[in-house]
């Protein structure tokens, strides 16, 4: 294997800084917070441990309208990744990571997956580029999403989920058969 080439100052300072928000919100565990297999249970108040809590509860409606709006962005932004790999077969390869990104992000919030969309262009540059800024839009989303949680473990994934794609746009390629 041929050595990677040496990393950008910009994209360790970019990785960096959007690093920090996971790390202040407490969680830097990649896609899995603790026990996340009741999340939706206890976003939509269907948890009865919650009321134990001494704590006040998240608003359970306002995270699953939340959750709602993150399901839909990322089963969009899949479509979108899925139908550029299809037709575009020389970025199957540098796409495939960001779509399995997107894939367990959305099986860890249960959501469901659209079919590819109708793919924007014909010239593999223009889509990857497409893609690159939907991805960066995507990230900013999900820390803004994140920020927007009423419910700690949501927020935490949902911060997590920021920092995995904004890790995929760190290594995805600028043009078609590049490295970075």
């Amino acid at each position: 294997m041929p050595p990677l080439p040496p990393t950008s100052r910009r994209a360790v300072v970019g990785v960096g800084a959007v690093t920090l928000v996971p790390l202040v919100a407490g969680s830097l565990a990649g896609c899995e917070a603790p026990d996340l297999g009741d999340l939706a249970d206890r976003v939509t108040g269907d948890d009865p441990s919650a009321a134990a809590s001494p704590t006040p509860a998240p608003d359970p409606q306002a995270d699953e309208a939340l959750l709602d709006e993150v399901v839909a962005g990322l089963a969009a932004d899949l479509a979108l990744v899925a139908a550029v790999r299809v037709r575009h077969p020389r970025l199957r390869d540098a796409l495939d990571p960001l779509e399995q990104v997107h894939v367990t992000h959305l099986a860890a919030l249960e959501g469901e997956q659209q079919g590819p969309s109708a793919p924007p262009t014909a010239d593999a540059a223009a889509a990857l580029g497409l893609v690159r800024r939907r991805a960066a839009a995507a990230q900013r989303r999900l820390v803004d999403q994140a920020v927007r949680a009423d419910s700690g473990e949501l927020a935490q994934l949902l911060a997590s989920m920021a920092a995995a794609v904004a890790q995929q746009l760190v290594v995805l390629p600028r043009r078609p058969g590049a490295g970075r």
